[in-house]
């Protein structure tokens, strides 16, 4: 927005103007501005040379001289199509361009004069040399200066800042990262006049960049996290926009020293995601997914899509959190079509809609379904015909679950039994189902029930090779502990509590957990899919476990609180079923290696599936017959691992047990 002042001085206005008018020229205007400077160096050019050869020829002639370089240089300066590009986004490509042209202008200028005046052919050659560089100087230096000019206007008058012309009240801001991609990240905000951030220094990785200052940029090198504050109160900056997720400081990350010492944090986009839903500088506030410390993840995309290509891919759960994150990168790998199947109405709906909006290339197909319904399943699978299921329909909430424990048998564990065999009977190619690290030594009727998922499909999966060898459905089992964001995490819970003023409730000071976002999981999940032959439990490399107490108290950092001072954080005790920390594997499982590093292969026990059906089938039975106590205790029998945790489920751990099932 522009503020008219009358108090600026007026050359440094009439000048700011005409640069803004400059950069943003017609072609037609960048045209004929080009030619007429061109005429005008002519003319001072051949003057110039009539005081180095004295005589009269040049001022009679002097109009045909101009006639005819205005003649034969427009006729260069059209054909080199130097005017079409704006002068605001003229690059180094353009100026060889423009130059190329001034100078073949100026050579057949001059031959032309020498054709008709070979007499002064010496005056003719010294004008040539003249006239390059005073055209060259005038309409190379003119660009030049029109687009870098910005701080010499800006300083033109020390009192009265130009800049205060354009933008009030920016917010003063240094940028981190890698030096390049910041100065680009400069760049771009400058080009746009963003009326929202000044950037006053970038804090950078590169050593030897310290104490520079780069296009007018000062640039700094932390080591340490006591420098922070004292590099920001040189630059007077009040937020840091980091570009990139570069580690600045050897110690500890910049982001904690920067929250501890309550600086804002803002967070630029990579450009090439930005662009499709561009909206200025593509600079947001930085989110408690930013700043968990994990490594970037790769995958195969050839693989992934070889499998999934003109396929058509069922995904159960399509409207959960993690189901329907598989359903928008699925789509990036053109399947025939995706089928997504939910018993949630309004959701299954928006996420329909959004994958017509985003891949309209894709055919998609939605039915309304619960996986505990056996006919409405299997008319789904009949009429559509899967090749791939990307099983993520469960119940997941531990302390819900906990009180319902045959609710949840009926849906995580029927279910899964229900969409595992008519995948078998429909000819399925490969069947993934997505678990849980709470199947781990469990602790939870939760995670008992999706321990009982993967051992009923795996089990399936070991029948059918045996009978059916190649050809058979495959079964493939993925684990990973709790993803940032999801329905069921805590993230979604500290920020409404930090919204409403605390106090945010923790339910122990020691309980950690493993965190992934969503679209990591989702990315390791297609990425299994590709490795896996079948049988297999892929676990997923989740990093370090993050303490509960800690993600609470950076949220509440993020948010420009202080812990305990502005929102308190209350400790609630361990809910019912729930653990202090959780487990990737078991002690009687066996680790291996895969060629991602960041997915590894659990060889767990197998089980007979002719005695695992008759008692899954026992178990179900018992639940839908609403019989909690026999339900439990089925579901302890067959694993021998599950014991309750803070839970009234205890008094059966200790129970005598069948033999336990194996082969």
């Amino acid at each position: 927005m522009f503020m008219e002042r009358t108090d600026h001085n007026p050359i440094a206005r009439f000048l700011y103007y005409a640069r803004h008018y400059l950069l943003n020229s017609s072609e037609k205007f960048v045209f004929a501005l080009d030619l007429a400077v061109s005429l005008m160096t002519t003319m001072l050019a051949f003057l110039y040379c009539r005081f180095l050869y004295r005589g009269n020829w040049l001022v009679p002639n002097l109009p045909y001289i101009l006639f005819i370089d205005m003649a034969i240089t427009g006729v260069i300066l059209w054909n080199s199509g130097v005017y079409r590009s704006m002068i605001r986004y003229t690059t180094l490509k353009d100026i060889q361009r423009l130059m190329g042209a001034i100078l073949l202008a100026c050579v057949l200028v001059s031959l032309t004069y020498t054709c008709i005046w070979p007499g002064y052919y010496k005056v003719h050659f010294a004008g040539v040399v003249f006239n390059f560089m005073l055209t060259s100087l005038a309409l190379i230096g003119g660009r030049l200066a029109c687009i870098g000019g910005r701080n010499w206007l800006d300083h033109f008058h020390a009192e009265e800042s130009l800049s205060s012309i354009t933008t009030s009240g920016r917010k003063r801001v240094a940028l981190a990262g890698k030096l390049d991609a910041c100065l680009l990240k400069a760049s771009l905000i400058r080009s746009l006049k963003s009326e929202e951030y000044e950037i006053v220094g970038i804090l950078t990785s590169e050593q030897q960049a310290d104490g520079r200052t780069i296009r007018d940029i000062p640039v700094r090198f932390v080591r340490e996290a006591s420098e922070v504050e004292d590099v920001l109160g040189i630059f007077k900056a009040s937020a840091i926009i980091f570009v990139g997720k570069d580690d600045l400081l050897e110690e500890k990350k910049l982001a904690d020293v920067c929250l501890e010492r309550g600086i804002s944090l803002l967070i630029s986009h990579d450009l090439f995601q930005s662009f499709h839903d561009y909206s200025g500088v593509a600079v947001d506030d930085v989110q408690i997914e930013d700043l968990m410390d994990r490594e970037e993840i790769n995958i195969d995309e050839g693989t992934i899509s070889a499998g999934i290509k003109d396929s058509v891919v069922m995904v159960t759960g399509a409207a959960g959190s993690i189901g329907s994150e598989l359903v928008r990168q699925l789509c990036r790998f053109a399947p025939r079509r995706i089928v997504l199947l939910d018993h949630a109405e309004t959701p299954l709906w928006l996420i329909r809609k959004e994958v017509e909006k985003d891949y309209p290339q894709v055919s998609v197909a939605s039915s309304i379904t619960s996986i505990c319904h056996r006919r409405q399943l299997e008319y789904c699978m009949w009429q559509y015909r899967p090749d791939l299921i990307f099983h993520a329909a469960a119940y997941k909430h531990v302390p819900i679950m906990e009180e319902d424990p045959c609710t949840a048998v009926i849906n995580n564990v029927k279910g899964t039994m229900h969409v595992a065999s008519l995948a078998v009977k429909y000819g399925v190619k490969r069947f993934v189902m997505v678990s849980t690290d709470k199947a781990v030594n469990p602790t939870s009727v939760m995670g008992a029930t999706k321990r009982l998922a993967e051992m009923y499909v795996q089990s399936l999966g070991e029948s059918l090779r045996r009978e059916n060898g190649e050809g058979s459905t495959v079964f493939i089992t993925t684990r990973f502990g709790n993803v940032l964001g999801s329905a069921g995490s805590v993230i979604p819970l500290f920020k409404e509590q930090i919204k409403k003023g605390g106090p945010v409730t923790v339910t122990h000071p020691e309980i950690v957990r493993y965190f992934m976002t969503i679209p990591e999981a989702c990315r390791l999940i297609l990425q299994a899919n590709a490795m896996g032959s079948g049988g297999e439990i892929f676990v997923f490399d989740m990093g370090e476990q993050v303490k509960i107490v800690e993600l609470a108290k950076k949220m509440i950092r993020l948010a420009g609180l202080s812990p305990l001072k502005d929102i308190r954080i209350v400790f609630t005790g361990l809910r019912p079923g729930e653990k202090l920390y959780e487990e990737l594997l078991t002690d009687y499982e066996q680790t291996r290696e895969t060629a991602h590093k960041r997915i590894r292969i659990f060889e767990a026990r197998k089980y007979d599936m002719s005695e695992l059906k008759d008692a899954f089938e026992k178990l179900v039975q018992h639940a839908e017959s609403r019989r909690l106590e026999d339900t439990v205790r089925a579901m302890k029998q067959l694993i021998p691992e599950y014991k309750s945790n803070n839970s009234p489920y205890q008094k059966y751990d200790y129970l005598d047990s069948k033999k336990i099932l194996t082969i």
